[in-house]
């Protein structure tokens, strides 16, 4: 054999042995978990019990106690249970793949410099990893060791499930336990009276029994079953938007409030929420009356169980099915409209503007209007002393709804705007009672007279 073929095959196998050692060898970043290197140790539950976490300069702490979770500073509070597991099991399911950099001048494109978020990981007092957690990119989360040059790339962890400030690490019930396991309910309003709820314990798992009233103020017939209902669903599990740690009485209007609801479960246990004054347009001083916290609670959900005795009493305004309707009109001083039904005709020629006429209407609005007579409540009853504002001597609008069975209407007479903008005074079918009507409601409704003809 020649020198020349020799030396040809010893290059070739030489080739082989690299591709096979090429291979073999894990690409950057790519090697078995078991082999990679880490900044910080392997942590597995019970390797630590304490997260301290530094955001915009301010940190807290939060520990595991047995299996439940509280935060020791800057308050001794119970922590939010869920957000509070998720911070520790991400500290023990931490990957690593490569260094990115090394360059101090790269920290704040990582968001990691000496002002990013900052989480020590500890047992007891001794600390076991401290790490800025900084931006996510492609599924990697930028860390970089505390007092190290190095930014490394986490993976199975993300910086949201640490980056929370106290308030966001502190459980925002007020109250929580199961609707289904109360029994009764309570409402102590200072002017308005009394009312006692009460509704018999299921007869099997899938069953909701109808609550009944057993003690009111006032007459509350006919009762609204939902009412109830959604004074314990919204009771169940009332969040605060924040705390009011060092509020006074004066301030909050707890040493007298202007209602008290409790609830009793069928265990025995009750829970009774006081409920303050407004902090402002959106938020309520509240808290239990058991326990020193005082939380701000949003208005929308206050508003669920802030209750009156009147405000179990049925607020049906209308309820006509859409396909008994006749007529659908409304009277107001500029753009009125009356919509009817063309005898005998179907599809695009159901109905007809008989006001004004000689427009065709868009019969999908049409219909669409027609369909919103049906269980048509109200939001509540309107306070007796009602204001001068309501204008139901002049109202602004009057809708109505003919029906095809003999004594079925609908009328309503819209006056002013209430005090949050958000409803209507209305009065129904000539009723005495002065109703609450969502705006929404209203509005859908006493549509412009463009929108109800056909393009």
């Amino acid at each position: 054999m020649s020198r020349k073929t020799l030396f040809a095959g010893a290059i070739f196998a030489g080739l082989v042995l690299v591709a096979i050692g090429l291979l073999r060898s894990p690409e950057k970043g790519t090697r078995p978990p078991g082999e990679r290197p880490r900044p910080i140790p392997r942590l597995k539950a019970g390797d630590f019990d304490t997260l301290e976490i530094t955001k915009a300069g301010a940190t807290t702490v939060i520990k595991k106690q047995g299996d439940s979770y509280q935060v020791v500073k800057p308050v001794d509070y119970l922590a939010d249970q869920d957000a509070a597991k998720t911070a520790f099991e991400a500290i023990e399911k931490i990957e690593f793949n490569d260094i990115l950099s090394a360059e101090k001048s790269r920290y704040n494109e990582f968001e990691v410099g000496d002002s990013g978020l900052r989480v020590a990981v500890k047992k007891g007092d001794k600390l076991l990893a401290d790490l800025r957690v900084g931006k996510n990119a492609n599924d990697e989360t930028m860390v970089r060791p505390e007092g190290k040059d190095e930014v490394w790339a986490a993976v199975k962890f993300f910086r949201y499930q640490l980056d929370k400030d106290t308030l966001g690490w502190r459980d925002k019930h007020v109250a929580r336990f199961e609707d289904r396991d109360a029994d009764k309910i309570e409402i102590n309003h200072p002017t308005r009276g009394r009312i006692v709820i009460t509704r018999p314990a299921p007869t099997d798992a899938s069953a909701t029994p109808d609550w009944s009233v057993v003690e009111a103020a006032m007459k509350v017939e006919p009762f609204d079953k939902r009412a109830a209902t959604d004074v314990i669903t919204q009771f169940s599990t009332l969040v605060a938007v924040d705390f009011a740690d060092n509020a006074k009485p004066e301030q909050t209007g707890l040493d007298s409030p202007e209602n008290t609801i409790t609830a009793t479960l069928r265990s025995g246990k009750q829970y009774q929420l006081l409920i303050g004054k407004k902090k402002d347009d959106d938020s309520f001083y509240v808290k239990m009356a058991d326990k020193p916290q005082v939380f701000l609670v949003r208005k929308f959900m206050i508003d669920q169980v802030n209750k009156r005795p009147i405000d179990f009493r049925d607020k049906t305004v209308c309820n006509l099915a859409s396909d008994e309707i006749t007529e659908v009109s409304v009277a107001r001083g500029k753009d009125p409209f009356v919509l009817t039904k063309n005898p005998g005709k179907t599809g695009d020629e159901v109905w007809k503007l008989s006001k004004p006429s000689g427009a065709k209407p868009d019969i999908s609005k049409a219909n669409a209007l027609a369909g919103f007579f049906h269980e048509w409540k109200a939001q509540k009853y309107a306070e007796d002393d009602l204001p001068k504002t309501a204008g139901l001597a002049k109202p602004a609008a009057i809708i109505s709804a003919k029906s095809k069975v003999p004594g079925h209407t609908c009328t309503l007479k819209v006056g002013g705007e209430s005090a949050d903008k958000g409803n209507y005074y209305v009065i129904a079918n000539n009723q005495p009672n002065v109703y609450l009507v969502a705006k929404t409601d209203i509005d859908r409704i006493t549509v412009k007279l463009d929108e109800v003809k056909a393009k």
